[in-house]
């Protein structure tokens, strides 16, 4: 019974990662922003990573003890926080007035980072059995820590938010939630089709390299915008 919700779960997992792909590509690339179109493949695209999310933390269930699925939980956590923080950017177009539920999934954020990054320090103590998993908790442990303080130095009220704070946040977090799914096609598709001597670290590449491609547009975009909005850096 617990290998076919397993097996059932990972086919399902899989059919909302292709939509997922899909959706974000058109809610980024078609249609005016705000407009029917984005709207519609963007809510798609939400909930895709929602049900990927879910999934995620249905493995965990299932395998627990296992340290592959403990990963993926994580990975999971921050994978969905951009995607779920930034629809909720759309809530706040009047001002940024959080709620408390916005404030406790800054500080799950956080904590979800902390964690990760002990599990990479515990990991390097330990490499024979984290093989090589150590330099993802840590650097997705920070991206985690980062989002944790992106957020909540504006929910606290510790920095003023700028002008269209929500605009930039939302466009921001979506295409790190892109990315997202893009850094989990690579790492399922791309390593099929390397050389079996291919070194180690080239499978870290694919975990690390999408997230900071799409990052790197996403700064190109969003200036792009700032410009046309008049707004000063």
């Amino acid at each position: 019974m617990t290998k076919t919700i397993f097996q059932s779960a990972i086919f399902l997992h899989v059919i909302a990662g292709v939509v997922s792909l899909a959706s974000g590509l058109v809610a980024m690339s078609y249609g005016k922003k705000g407009g029917k179109v984005h709207n519609i493949s963007g809510r798609i695209f939400y909930w895709a990573m929602f049900f990927i999310f879910i999934t995620t933390v249905l493995f965990f269930v299932i395998y627990p003890e296992k340290l592959k699925y403990q990963f993926f939980l994580t990975i999971g956590i921050v994978s969905f926080y951009p995607n779920w923080s930034g629809k909720r950017m759309l809530s706040m177009k009047k001002g940024l007035i959080p709620t408390w539920y916005d404030k406790f999934g800054g500080f799950a954020i956080g904590f979800s980072g902390i964690i990760m990054i002990a599990y990479g320090i515990y990991g390097f103590q330990n490499p024979t059995t984290f093989g090589g998993l150590q330099y993802l908790f840590l650097v997705f442990g920070m991206v985690s820590m980062i989002n944790s303080y992106g957020d909540l130095k504006y929910y606290l009220n510790f920095k003023t938010a700028p002008k269209m704070h929500w605009f930039f946040a939302h466009g921001g977090k979506m295409m790190g939630a892109y990315s997202a799914a893009i850094t989990a096609f690579c790492v399922n598709i791309v390593p099929r089709y390397l050389p079996e001597n291919f070194p180690s670290y080239g499978y870290l590449i694919t975990w690390i390299a999408p997230g900071v491609i799409v990052g790197v547009v996403a700064n190109v975009i969003l200036k792009r915008y700032k410009v046309k909005f008049k707004i000063a850096e």
